[in-house]
């Protein structure tokens, strides 16, 4: 019988912290990993596991590969503190542990996310179908990215399965977390994208954005989900312009001499004295 261990990387969880570990308490281990949490989330934590560990924040990527390196489990499942295992997933993880030669030929499991926006459940739009690597045997898998980090598969596609029983994600329940995190975020991008050389136009700045609302709300029929399905096209639009428009912003800077105070008073005294 296989073991599986649940590897979680925590700050300031708080209720969310709370219904996550709650979901995974049936686990053979819980590895948690806090970047510095202030809430009380540390003595939340210690209720649920002796597997704790303290790391500074280094990064997504390097956070959870940090995490993964102190699993113990044959199969590691990779959970954010917003992230609750259904019973249904539940039931799916313990049959792949129970009967291990049905699913050895698998190195990784791409788990189906039920999401939700600002209060009700998203049925469409960009997010669905809403597929997350979040299982992956111990050795097999290794993390890349940067802002959205993505995992490697020893032996690629034919070694993944998808497992149809949902994780339910409980982000965006109001306005300013997805705006506060779509502004994190983007930073993030930012910092990935200019070392690439990434320079995008003014048109892209400005039809980009446009063409997500459309794919968002038109294509994936996000209208479907009725207002909350327009919110999040719309708010998917603002993300892309956030995006863009920072990369852009530091172009143009690396360019042009922003405006100052200090520059007015003088051309504004240059004026007044007649230009002489």
């Amino acid at each position: 019988m296989d073991k599986i261990s649940v590897m979680l990387n925590t700050y300031n969880g708080g209720q969310k912290l709370v219904s996550c570990l709650e979901s995974v308490k049936w686990a053979d281990e819980i590895v948690v990993i806090d970047s510095g949490s202030s809430d009380g989330s540390v003595e939340l934590i210690k209720k649920y596991t002796d597997n704790y560990f303290h790391n500074q924040w280094p990064g997504y990527l390097a956070q959870r590969e940090f995490g993964m390196q102190r699993c113990s489990g044959e199969w590691i499942l990779i959970l954010d503190q917003d992230e609750y295992v259904t019973e249904e997933l539940k039931g799916k993880l313990l049959d792949m542990c129970k009967n291990p030669g049905d699913y050895q030929e698998y190195n990784a499991g791409w788990i189906r996310r039920i999401e939700h926006f600002w209060g009700k459940q998203i049925n469409y739009g960009n997010y669905n179908p809403s597929s997350q690597p979040r299982l992956a045997r111990r050795g097999k898998c290794r993390w890349t990215g940067f802002a959205h980090t993505w995992m490697e598969v020893e032996g690629g596609e034919k070694k993944i399965l998808r497992i149809k029983e949902p994780l339910w994600h409980d982000a965006y329940n109001t306005p300013f977390d997805y705006f506060n995190k779509i502004n994190r975020y983007s930073e993030l991008d930012v910092e990935e994208r200019l070392p690439k050389g990434y320079n995008p136009s003014l048109a892209r700045v400005i039809f980009s954005p446009l063409g997500m609302w459309w794919k968002c709300f038109i294509v994936h029929k996000g209208y479907r989900d009725g207002a909350h399905g327009y919110m999040n096209a719309t708010s998917m639009m603002a993300y892309w312009f956030f995006r863009l428009s920072k990369v852009w912003h530091r172009r143009w800077l690396e360019k042009n001499r922003p405006d100052t105070w200090e520059a007015y008073r003088k051309k504004a005294a240059k004026d007044r004295d007649g230009g002489s």
